[in-house]
């Protein structure tokens, strides 16, 4: 009996709330699972608080410094204890300046 495909085949899954999109790839017995993630959505999302807050210098309520993509603010939301939370974030942003809505933030 034989085992696998005759042809290559990709299924889509779809993209989940993550922005994580899977493909499983079947080629003759094998199966090959594919995750891709696309930022740009949360890139658009920044561009749009930095506009919305262009021109304002001072600290004040309802301040936005930035956006954490959902699939890293889970992993920084385990980190346990405050003070090394929010110095873990504070680095996330430095290490992905591109997520920064408000440059004062990581001069402080």
């Amino acid at each position: 009996m034989k085992r696998g495909f005759e042809e290559n085949v990709s299924v889509p899954e779809g993209v989940n709330w993550q922005g994580v999109a899977t493909t499983l790839h079947f080629e003759g017995d094998t199966l090959t699972v594919q995750k891709t993630y696309d930022a740009e959505p949360h890139l658009e999302h920044v561009r749009q608080m930095r506009e919305a807050q262009e021109g304002q210098n001072r600290w004040g309520e309802g301040r936005w410094v930035g956006h954490i993509p959902p699939i890293e603010a889970m992993r920084l939301m385990a980190i346990p204890g405050q003070k090394e939370r929010r110095a873990a974030i504070k680095a996330w942003f430095r290490d992905h300046g591109q997520y920064v809505a408000y440059d004062k933030y990581l001069k402080r």
